[in-house]
């Protein structure tokens, strides 16, 4: 068995097999360290932020705000008050809305709404649509834009 150079305390066989020669004690671990420090830092719900480096400087940073909580929000007051309303109330009549234009045939839509429930991609649909209706010319892009708007009932 091993001892630790340090403190002669008997080494575990694990830490002999990888080839330290000294404890894991903290006085001895932060005696012998080498290497850089990683750190992890806790930035969101959704993922940490790994530093290898220096731990003074890591320190350093974190002391400066730079690990900080990013906060988007400016205040209440951050938008320039908006104008007094220069005409008078509306007479209760609302302005048409314009319907988006759709770029391609009730045909079209009806062949990529029936390949798209049968489960397949727009890659697919436009390979099919190619082979059996090549006169819609039915393309990978259009398809995905039938597929994005609500279906006409």
């Amino acid at each position: 068995m091993l001892s630790c150079i340090d403190c002669g305390d008997e080494l575990p066989a694990e830490r002999a097999g990888l080839g330290y020669r000294y404890c894991t004690k903290a006085d001895r671990q932060a005696l012998r360290h080498r290497g850089p420090a990683v750190t992890v830092l806790g930035v969101n719900e959704s993922a940490d932020a790994v530093t290898v480096g220096d731990s003074e400087e890591t320190r350093r940073r974190g002391e400066a705000g730079e690990f900080g909580r990013k906060d988007s929000g400016l205040g209440l007051d951050y938008r320039p008050p908006a104008p007094a309303p220069s005409e008078p109330a509306a007479t209760g009549r609302r302005e048409p809305v314009a319907v988006p234009r759709r770029p391609w045939s009730d045909q079209q839509e009806a062949i990529v709404r029936l390949h798209h429930d049968m489960g397949l991609s727009p890659r697919r649909i436009a390979e099919r649509a190619r082979v059996n209706v090549p006169r819609l010319g039915i393309t990978e892009r259009l398809a995905v834009q039938i597929m994005s708007v609500v279906p006409r009932r």
